[in-house]
């Protein structure tokens, strides 16, 4: 229900499934921008009807990767969230490590990073918030299939992957998902234990893939007829405008013809 411009909008269908999936207590978000990931957790857990609680973490000021951005960025992700998941949901304005002290050890089930995309900055997010992750905690990233502007989730999944059970999908610039905690569910393991099939991991990342360019062709869609009504505006205005000068130059017309006459 909620599309704004994001990469992100390829993955919403995987989002719905690993919240039905995981059933987490907590869901905690680090850097979240128009909120496309995030309202996408928030409607499966109220779709679901979970006892899940949501924290998106953020100081919607922007960084080198997402650019500067504030206020308007800002006001209406606050009013969304305020309209539809005020009940779960909260927004943290705050960089993520101050907004490490508000949650307890363990106590996160479904940790989403996406903040500022260096390796330095992508792996201190990871390990600063690795206490704070549960026992059967999921921890997936953004944008492990990009490989410029100085992004680096790429080499910290390679690293995560030695040590954890894990699957990844390269389409919407890729998400990398990794079992941190040591109980993960039986669907889950599905999963990771999939990435050992090539033919089969080709198989669920093309079902993904597919679901995902729907999402994102609605976002299109959407935008496509939002330029049409103002292209409309514009032409209905134009015409008004026109009718209202043939009217000015029939007046004139008029003056002159009565003018010559006289």
């Amino acid at each position: 229900t909620y599309l704004a411009q994001s990469a992100w909008l390829e993955h919403i269908p995987f989002a719905f499934w690993l919240v039905d999936t995981l059933r987490p207590r907590n869901i905690v978000e680090l850097g979240t921008h128009y909120g496309s990931s995030y309202f996408s957790f928030c409607q499966a857990v109220s779709k679901l009807d979970l006892e899940t609680c949501c924290f998106a973490v953020d100081t919607w000021g922007g960084d080198e990767h997402a650019g500067l951005y504030g206020e308007e960025v800002y006001r209406p992700v606050s009013e969304y969230n305020q309209q539809h998941y005020s009940g779960f949901s909260t927004l943290i304005r705050s960089t993520f490590d101050q907004a490490l002290e508000h949650f307890s050890q363990g106590s996160i089930d479904l940790l989403h990073i996406d903040g500022l995309h260096t390796f330095e900055a992508v792996r201190h997010d990871f390990e600063s918030w690795l206490p704070k992750l549960s026992e059967r905690a999921v921890v997936i990233m953004h944008d492990t299939n990009v490989r410029e502007r100085g992004f680096g989730v790429f080499q910290l999944l390679d690293e995560l992957k030695r040590q954890y059970p894990h699957f990844e999908f390269a389409h919407g610039h890729g998400l990398g998902i990794v079992g941190v905690g040591c109980e993960q569910s039986p669907e889950l393991n599905n999963l990771y234990k999939i990435s050992e099939n090539a033919r089969v991991t080709k198989q669920v990342q093309d079902i993904f893939c597919r679901l995902g360019k729907s999402c994102s062709e609605s976002w299109e869609n959407s935008q496509l007829k939002r330029q049409l009504s103002t292209q409309q505006d514009d032409i209905q205005a134009e015409r008004q405008l026109l009718v209202e000068q043939q009217a000015l130059e029939r007046g004139r017309l008029a003056e002159r013809i009565t003018a010559q006459h006289n």
